[in-house]
């Protein structure tokens, strides 16, 4: 519906993952952001300030006693995201989305996706679908039949770090994927990542790295692997007609078995992949459009948890197998501090950033290359593309390889080619690299 204009707030925009949420709010030519809700009031107003916003507010309940907004995106901790989220519903917002994981609680989660079917809202939960490059078409193209019936399914670097608190993503999109439900685990856990289990947090509650074999629905099995190393495979899946694997820099998609199995490229892979936030937001306008459960739902990260838990529950039983749904709803899974409780409480520094979240530079004020990190990194991306491939060759020449491979893949495929034979060409001088940078910069300048 090009023409209708939808209503948004974002609760907890001036965090370090709901300011780009703000962002690509502000950007849309269809959303009006009528609400920009944080109790970081400073920081909340600097925010406000550069993205348009007019109206902010210190709780939830302060913007739904002024307005009822279309769609409220809650990027706060874990620990809020049931008074917040139930409280939308139950003012009368349609679309409410949170972020990972649901929740700490199983019947906390239980709890959510109810309140949210009772009143009519569609709840949708973190970026499932938007994990890998180009991982929404894929899945659509594996639902369309393209690799037959599915027979297995594979998570080959295991779940690191936190089984819930991030390893819940590999649990949705495998729901998403397969349209199977798990009704049956075997898990094994690993020793906890330093800094991400709270002192004091019994054993069976603390989020650690896992792996193990996961029943689905269909007589499908999935194994997760054991994790470590670099596993650029976020998920594959096998069909009785080929095979996909969800992967950076791009998927694999392979048809037929056997001798007569060749890789694929279908159309949309010959296209820059959708970008993150503008797909995460475009799934909850659609969601409003059509009246259906948005992509990356609420109940997909509820039995992602239940997944996690289950896990859990094997590990600490010998392995044993354990079906599905539990019966017991009691049970929890603490993530990493800062997920449950917000870097102004547990620390920004906890996890890996330096400090709360600066107010990012707009693109024509860039006065020079080297103030690149001071954009929003959607910014950066925009700029990436923007700008001419030779040049970015060019400019990457002393960049990480990773870095390099993070560029190549925002870029369409000639773009692409142009980009990596400026890169592996011969070493350019000092003052071709500085007129690369400048026009680099023109081109910011211009958008």
């Amino acid at each position: 519906m090009p023409d209708r204009k939808y209503r948004v707030a974002v609760v907890g925009g001036a965090g370090m993952w709901g300011r780009h949420y703000l962002r690509t709010y502000a950007e849309h030519p269809q959303c009006e952001v009528v609400g920009l809700v944080d109790r970081a009031r400073e920081r909340r107003d600097d925010f406000a300030r550069r993205y348009g916003v007019s109206a902010t507010f210190d709780t939830v309940e302060e913007l739904l006693a002024r307005t009822v907004p279309d769609i409220v995106s809650a990027v706060v901790p874990v620990g809020q995201n049931f008074p917040v989220v139930s409280t939308c519903a139950k003012a009368g917002v349609r679309v409410v989305s949170c972020e990972k994981p649901i929740s700490a609680s199983l019947a906390e989660a239980d709890a959510l996706v109810d309140v949210c079917r009772q009143h009519g809202t569609l709840l949708g939960c973190a970026q499932a679908a938007w994990a890998t490059p180009y991982m929404r078409q894929v899945v659509a193209w594996i639902h369309a039949g393209n690799i037959g019936t599915l027979t297995s399914a594979a998570l080959p670097g295991g779940l690191p770090v936190e089984l819930s608190g991030a390893g819940c993503v590999q649990l949705a999109a495998l729901r998403l994927v397969t349209r199977r439900e798990v009704e049956w685990v075997e898990g094994w856990e690993l020793p906890a990542v330093d800094g991400y289990v709270a002192p004091g947090t019994p054993a069976i509650e603390a989020d650690v790295p896992a792996y193990g074999r996961l029943g689905l629905s269909g007589g499908i099995v999935c194994e997760i692997g054991q994790p470590g190393g670099d596993m650029p495979t976020f998920l594959s899946v096998t069909g009785d007609n080929g095979q996909v694997w969800l992967a950076r820099p791009r998927p694999v998609l392979v048809q037929g078995v056997g001798p007569r199995s060749t890789p694929v490229l279908p159309d949309f892979l010959q296209e820059p992949s959708e970008d993150f936030f503008g797909g995460t937001i475009q799934r909850l306008l659609e969601a409003f459009d059509t009246g259906e459960e948005p992509l990356s739902s609420g109940d997909d990260y509820r039995h992602a948890l239940e997944t996690a838990i289950a896990l859990k529950l094997s590990a600490a039983q010998d392995h044993q197998r354990v079906e599905l749904p539990l019966k017991d709803r009691s049970h929890r899974l603490f993530p990493h501090p800062y997920r449950l409780f917000g870097g102004d409480v547990a620390g920004w520094q906890s996890i890996g950033y330096p400090g709360p979240p600066p107010v990012p530079r707009e693109l024509r004020s860039l006065a020079s290359f080297d103030e690149l990190g001071q954009l929003n990194w959607p910014d950066i991306e925009r700029l990436m593309k923007a700008a001419d491939p030779t040049d970015l060759g060019l400019v990457m020449r002393q960049r990480p390889k990773g870095h390099q491979q993070h560029v190549l893949d925002l870029l369409s495929p000639a773009a692409r080619r142009a980009a990596k034979a400026a890169l592996e060409g011969p070493e350019p001088t000092p003052e071709e690299i500085q007129a690369a940078q400048s026009r680099i910069v023109d081109t910011a300048h211009r958008m």
